[in-house]
């Protein structure tokens, strides 16, 4: 059977057509450089996002590039990676994001080393499969076939990849500083957004991130003049803060209800197996935000998290001895910040539920805040026809992510920034992102190589 027939069996099964080849060269080489990436252990203190660095900048050398389009800057033990595609200036340039850097994974927790790269029952399993390397990969690979093609971009491609995106983003504010300066009229992140598809491959949406929350972090310390343990008093430094705490455990911050959120609202419960009554819910909460029942709804699912500000307690530290009454009990509450609300105002907010006046507030971070990107009906026609070989009539559609990414400091410039990861999650797949066994199904790397080619010569011609 001819592979144009192949393609057509498995696209009337409504499973997506393969995007490359494994054994054609630009599956070989995507997956070659999707290897030798994940086995670089770029891990905060370990100092090897620099070596990771002088490899892609070594393959877009030999792809075509020229050494004054590649420049890596340096921030401490790590470094971020510019590669500038060179176009007329008939538009203006585009970014393309990604970060290098990983989380830690330890070997004795791991069932596999996680820096070693893994295929096994149909996924490739290694810390940053998912969580960024497959984006890097993914985008290194398109630029270097797009070069290699001869395609004359009508503007600048610029590539962003940082390094310290799971920490302190150093390089990202850097990065975003500097590219700023160039005008880009929008970034591309490979960091999220994505497809999803039910667990037979049909697909059913393509997320775009247009927003993220505001990460901060706030410390409440709570005092006491102590004493000794043999000698309790009514008022306890640990009590007292634990009473706090309970009080913020109980609180939840409003729904927000605008446009952004009635469209995630709609998108989830138009998708296989939703709960019933997500939409309503939504309009039951706009007309009263005490509707208990509604709130219920719109909780029970994921997606209540991106619909409002959250805040949890996730460290404590108390007393200096044992035998001892606390003189000092300290918590961190970490809080996830809707656009549009102040870190002030989230702070007065933990402060007045928390219900102790002699309680002591302070920010321990430098939250930033962005508002959300608009939708761009040119990019979001261009990614539905990226994909539109593999998912025919794939409504995309803008989210907000409850976490955090680089997309965020290009926002804060006034950059808008689009979440668009070439990757699909079939089912209720997960990818262990930032946990245990990280894994991406080895088809959906394949099948995702064709995108970015595709939407860059959508954008650039």
């Amino acid at each position: 059977m001819g592979k144009w027939l192949l393609a057509l069996v498995a696209l009337l099964a409504g499973a997506p057509a393969v995007g490359a080849d494994r054994n054609s060269p630009e599956g070989r080489e995507a997956l070659e450089i999707y290897r030798s990436i994940v086995e670089i252990p770029t891990v905060n203190g370990r100092g090897q996002v620099p070596k990771m660095a002088k490899y892609l900048a070594a393959k877009f050398k030999q792809a075509g590039f020229a050494s004054r389009d590649i420049e890596i800057l340096s921030a401490g033990e790590t470094v971020g990676l510019i590669v500038t595609y060179r176009g007329s200036a008939a538009k203006a340039p585009i970014l393309f994001l990604g970060h290098m850097d990983v989380v830690e994974a330890k070997r004795e927790d791991w069932e596999r080393d996680p820096f070693t790269f893994v295929e096994e029952n149909g996924y490739f399993f290694g810390r940053g499969t998912s969580d960024n390397k497959f984006g890097i990969a993914q985008l290194t690979a398109a630029f270097i076939q797009l070069k290699r093609q001869g395609f004359k971009p009508n503007r600048d491609l610029i590539i962003a990849f940082t390094g310290d995106e799971e920490t302190d983003m150093a390089t990202t504010k850097a990065m975003a500083a500097k590219l700023a300066a160039r005008r880009p009229e929008f970034a591309l992140n490979s960091d999220s957004g994505g497809g999803r598809a039910d667990a037979s491959g049909k697909g059913l949406s393509f997320g775009v991130q247009v927003a993220e929350k505001t990460y901060a972090n706030f410390e409440v310390t709570v005092r006491n003049p102590g004493g000794h343990s043999a000698r309790p008093r009514p008022d306890n430094a640990i009590y007292d803060l634990a009473d706090l705490l309970r009080n913020i455990r109980s609180h939840r911050f409003p729904v927000v209800v605008n446009d952004l959120t009635r469209t995630m609202v709609e998108n989830a419960a138009g998708q296989p197996g939703a709960r019933p009554g997500l939409v309503e819910a939504l309009a039951a909460v706009e007309k009263n935000q005490n509707d208990e029942q509604a709130l219920s709804i719109l909780s029970a699912t994921s997606l209540g998290y991106s619909l409002r500000t959250t805040c949890v307690a996730t460290k404590l530290e108390g007393g200096h001895a044992e035998n001892a009454l606390p003189q000092t009990a300290t918590a961190n509450i970490n809080c996830r910040i809707f656009p549009g609300a102040s870190v002030a105002s989230v702070q007065q907010k933990l402060a007045e539920v928390g219900g102790n006046p002699n309680a002591e507030w302070k920010v321990t971070n430098e939250p930033m805040g962005s508002d959300a990107s608009p939708v761009n009906k040119e990019l979001f026609a261009a990614i539905g026809r990226a994909v539109e070989e593999r998912y025919p009539g794939l409504p995309v559609v803008p989210y907000m992510t409850p976490g955090a990414t680089d997309g965020k400091h290009f926002r804060a410039l006034g950059i808008p920034t689009y979440g668009i990861s070439a990757g699909f999650s079939r089912g209720d797949e997960n990818t262990f992102a930032h946990g245990l066994n990280e894994r991406v199904r080895a088809d959906s790397f394949f099948e995702s190589l064709d995108y970015w080619p595709k939407l860059i010569t959508l954008l650039a011609s």
